[in-house]
């Protein structure tokens, strides 16, 4: 008998019961619980197979009186969660999606594996490094930029601390992130706001600064506890923590605390190549993960964006 998907539309869902959920997947993420949801995409809904043996959240938006599906700014991946990783509801699930909304353009995860001959999928890169070994192993596999960057940040007396000024690493992000995400608005910064007060309340972000040897606040790394993941959340970044190899520093700062660990470091993934060989000069491995969009809007709605 084939199990049914339910539709459990916003102000529905019992956030206990979908957190239990989430928990019990192979492929679980912190993004996924209701928490981040509530914030980052307010008037959520859910499709949930069975009694929670694969559910896919939906990130609800509403624009000229259409309902879409849209992924939220600062969260890389959503997709489809599943307790068991050997059984792929991907395509089931975007069936019921694509019959439900007429547009959406959201982040499957790297478990997600829809049928590119259906659906108009764009293959995106994330960057992933196993924390299973000892720090002096994983060292090993750092390329020579990244260990230059790194003697050249300790030798400038770069130093690093916890910083948990949320108003300030808001401000140097925004600063910078005018120029390389103009698109990116007020409210969701607002929201990343949120996420990271809460986060510091609860234990589930890190963040920490690299001051200059003068004292002077350089370049940040805001990390998530993501159940068997460390996840690179963003950083900020100025003109001299550049010049000096902060980031560099901060990076290697947590590979070395949690190495051992047997976690994943998930750097996030970038379409900039710039980010991108940054990523991988530690040593990580490129993971590929579908951004699916779904276009079903006459026109002239089918111009629209979010």
């Amino acid at each position: 008998m084939r199990k049914e998907i339910r539709h459990i539309p916003a102000g529905m869902i019992n956030r206990d019961e979908w957190d239990g959920w989430v928990r019990a997947t192979a492929n679980r993420r912190i993004s996924a619980c209701s928490m981040f949801l509530d914030i980052f995409a307010p008037g959520w809904g859910a499709l949930v197979l069975g009694s929670g043996d694969a559910i896919m959240p939906l990130t609800v938006n509403r624009k000229w009186g259409i309902s879409y599906l849209f992924q939220p700014v600062f969260v890389q991946q959503l997709g489809i969660l599943m307790k068991d990783a050997g059984v792929d509801y991907t395509d089931l699930f975007l069936e019921r999606v694509s019959s439900t909304y007429r547009f959406s353009d959201i982040a499957l995860n790297e478990m997600n594996h829809p049928d590119a001959g259906r659906y108009h999928c764009m293959n995106m890169t994330n960057y992933l490094l196993k924390l299973d070994r000892s720090y002096d192993e994983l060292v090993q596999g750092y390329d020579t930029n990244t260990l230059r960057n790194i003697r050249k940040a300790v030798r400038l007396g770069v130093y690093l601390r916890p910083h948990e000024h949320v108003n300030e690493v808001i401000r140097l992000f925004a600063l910078n992130g005018r120029k390389l995400y103009p698109n990116i608005r007020s409210i969701s910064y607002s929201r990343l706001e949120a996420v990271l007060e809460r986060g510091l309340s609860d234990g589930f972000v890190e963040i920490r600064g690299a001051f200059s040897s003068g004292g002077e606040l350089i370049a940040t790394l805001c990390m998530l506890a993501d159940y068997d993941r460390y996840v690179f959340f963003f950083s900020t970044n100025t003109l001299e923590g550049r010049n000096t190899g902060a980031m560099f520093l901060l990076v290697d700062s947590f590979i070395k605390q949690y190495s051992g660990s047997g976690r994943t470091f998930d750097f996030n993934g970038s379409v900039n190549p710039g980010m991108a060989r940054f990523y991988k000069g530690f040593g990580s491995k490129a993971a590929i993960y579908c951004r699916i969009r779904i276009n079903k809007l006459p026109f002239p709605f089918r111009l629209l964006k979010r």
